[in-house]
């Protein structure tokens, strides 16, 4: 019986240690890592500051993705709808009408832009959330069957170094 003992604790690293080479295996040599949404429709890369978060659905009940990287105080928050719900109107049309039910906050900015041959809208806009300025980008984008948007919160203004991490993020977007 001792020296059964051994084996399972043996047995048991091996399965601990394979398990972990599993996960590990989805992150590739530059630290990045796919984060799937939560219908397992979607997937994004993300680098290794981001987490998953913990709670499904914590930022928002109809998100189907949502990441936190608190080094950089940024949330990413995405929600997903078939384009053939939406009776296949243009990705600029989906936008109009994303841009029309924020019309009374404060706009600074909305652009079309291209990442990596990837076509999306960006909006900027500042708002406050428990009485803290919030920057937001909301960006608007789509894959074959569905369009996204995805609203990112940032506490600290630093727009130009965090929308270049989100436009790489958005431009691996892929459905699986």
């Amino acid at each position: 019986m001792s020296k059964k003992l051994p084996l399972i604790i043996l047995s048991s690293t091996i399965i601990t240690v394979s398990a972990a080479l599993i996960v590990l295996k989805r992150r590739n040599s530059k630290g990045e890592f796919y984060i799937k949404s939560y219908d397992g429709k979607f997937a994004l890369i993300f680098n290794n500051e981001w987490k998953l978060s913990k709670v499904k659905n914590e930022l928002n009940e109809n998100s189907n993705l949502e990441a936190i990287n608190n080094k950089n105080g940024v949330c990413f928050i995405m929600f997903s709808k078939s384009k053939e719900n939406l009776n296949n109107i243009s990705l600029e049309d989906y936008n109009t009408s994303i841009l029309n039910s924020i019309n009374g906050e404060n706009i600074i900015s909305s652009n079309k832009i291209k990442v990596n041959n990837k076509e999306m809208y960006v909006t900027e806009f500042d708002s406050y959330y428990e009485n803290t300025l919030v920057h937001y980008l909301l960006y608007t984008l789509e894959t074959e069957n569905y369009y996204h948007q995805v609203m990112v919160a940032l506490i600290k203004n630093d727009y130009k170094r965090q929308s270049k991490q989100i436009n790489n993020i958005l431009s691996t977007i892929r459905e699986l």
